[in-house]
């Protein structure tokens, strides 16, 4: 399949690599808004570097777009590569606006294009094998998840960056960090009936906040709580608690599983993958075969809402109510 790149940022390497490590995929088009780096980019890798993302999105060698640009822009590349008619797999969080995630599903849908959102933690063998010991009964009735996610970047964030300024970037580190765990939540748990957050500026460069806290809490009394810092070194580590046992995911040392009891303590170590090379594998499936991602603009929309939620409740100062597609 050929591939356009759109943004050439520092997470962008990954897919870059992932592309480049399998054949069936070719990087035949750049676009990034520093020409410098889509030259290096496309002379790196034998593309073209498009001049625009119109051109890139335009030229009929490319089949499927890959959109790595900053979240602001997640939105209007979309459109524009959908009008095209190109097959679009979108980094995440691909969009914090509900309204947004609904008219890229509608575009997607309306056009018959494939449309993957990258919640890459999914792909990972050591969240499989959590999920089947959940499904499994292993911890019983499960009653609630606590998640944390960190890392320091915000001290080295510089003016040049956007998430430095908080126009881009109001919901960090929730955006950054704790999207995966969210969708994961999502996945696992289904949607909250109710959402309160927290965040705070601690003293990390930049004006958008450093810390951030959320609890959701479900029709039948469950609870989720999802801790994240950008001024912290934290790793990440999710635990789902039931009445039996619980069973933790962290990549602290190794990508591992703890499944605790009463009666035993279990942990198993999962050899480490390259999630990038998986997603767009998949990408690249289901663009050629029309089969449905794992996760898609469904998936996407329901984060999008999480983040609404999330925004409402920070400026409402209290619990608000998770709002369906449906809704």
């Amino acid at each position: 399949m050929n591939l356009g790149f759109v943004g050439l940022g520092n997470y962008a390497i990954n897919h870059q690599r992932a592309a480049w490590k399998n054949p069936d995929l070719v990087l035949v088009s750049v676009y990034d808004i520093v020409p410098e780096r889509a030259e290096e980019v496309a002379r790196e890798f034998g593309a073209k570097r498009a001049s625009t993302i119109e051109d890139l999105a335009g030229d009929p060698d490319v089949e499927g777009v890959v959109i790595t640009t900053p979240n602001p822009r997640h939105y209007d590349d979309f459109r524009i590569c959908a009008a095209h008619g190109k097959h679009v797999f979108v980094n995440v969080p691909v969009t914090t606006s509900r309204a947004q995630a609904a008219e890229m599903m509608r575009l997607a849908n309306e056009r018959g294009l494939t449309y993957m959102a990258g919640h890459n933690l999914r792909k990972n063998s050591a969240i499989s094998h959590l999920k089947q010991r959940l499904d499994a009964g292993d911890i019983g009735t499960l009653h609630s998840v606590e998640a944390s996610v960190g890392g320091a970047t915000a001290y080295g964030l510089t003016p040049d960056n956007w998430r430095y300024h908080i126009r881009n970037a109001p919901l960090l580190p929730f955006a950054q960090m704790a999207v995966v765990f969210i969708d994961l939540i999502l996945d696992i748990m289904g949607a909250p009936e109710s959402i309160a957050a927290f965040m705070s500026k601690r003293d990390g460069a930049g004006e958008s906040p450093d810390l951030g806290a959320v609890i959701g809490r479900y029709a039948d009394g469950r609870l989720s709580y999802i801790g994240a810092s950008y001024v912290s070194h934290l790793g990440y580590e999710i635990t789902f608690a039931g009445s039996d046992a619980r069973v933790t995911w962290d990549s602290h040392d190794e990508n591992a599983v703890t499944l605790i009891s009463p009666e035993s303590h279990h942990r198993k170590a999962f050899d480490r993958i390259d999630e990038q090379y998986e997603e767009l594998a998949e990408f690249a499936h289901c663009a050629q075969t029309g089969a449905t991602p794992s996760v898609s603009g469904l998936d996407a929309f329901n984060v999008a809402a999480y983040f609404e939620a999330i925004a409402e409740s920070l400026n409402t100062e209290r619990a608000v109510r998770f709002r369906s597609f449906d809704e």
